[in-house]
């Protein structure tokens, strides 16, 4: 013989409306993600990696790509809270990634940085990572990106393979916006 199990409509109902709020939520965070992020094209699975949005993203985009200067910052925001930034320089001389990250003298100093091996040289660290590369244009022949999280915990490490992954695409989709020469 075999028994019949009830379960209660509400339980029916409640495991409803849990599983469209999980589908629901995750919709809209990929609608909050940006299509491009300081002007390079990404995915949402890729900027995800380092932007978790909670919030309206937005961003302050100060970069020249026709005419560069010298030094251009762009930042994402989340509810008016710095999420990234990202600095963008041109300049004369080759410049070593790695020895950036370390100095805490430099705006672009990132916590317990370590070298990555790619076609270009980039270091990457707990909160950020820097890299550069051959760009010629009339402000210099080199050309270096740094990407900081903010409002992170600089000793927490848990962001650095994320972090790794996003320089790892979001790098070269940007040098190809640069139209080095």
């Amino acid at each position: 013989m075999t028994r019949a199990v009830r379960i209660p409509l509400f339980a029916v109902a409640l495991a409803l409306l849990v599983g469209f709020s999980a589908w629901y939520r995750a919709r809209s965070v990929d609608a909050e993600l940006p299509g491009s992020l300081c002007g390079t094209t990404v995915s949402p699975d890729l900027s995800r990696l380092i932007l978790r949005p909670d919030g309206k993203v937005t961003e302050h985009n100060g970069v020249d790509r026709r005419r560069p200067r010298p030094s251009s910052w762009c930042q994402v925001i989340v509810d008016g809270r710095s999420a990234l930034s990202f600095r963008f320089a041109w300049h004369p001389d080759a410049v070593d990634p790695y020895e950036i990250a370390q100095s805490h003298d430099s705006v672009s100093s990132i916590e317990q940085p370590t070298r990555l091996n790619a076609a270009y040289q980039a270091a990457v660290g707990n909160n950020g990572a820097v890299a550069t590369t051959d760009c010629e244009t009339d402000v210099g022949d080199y050309f270096t990106l740094t990407v900081l999280l903010e409002g992170t915990n600089p000793v927490d490490r848990s962001r650095r393979k994320d972090m790794e992954r996003f320089l790892r695409a979001y790098f070269p989709a940007t040098v190809k916006t640069l139209n080095c020469a």
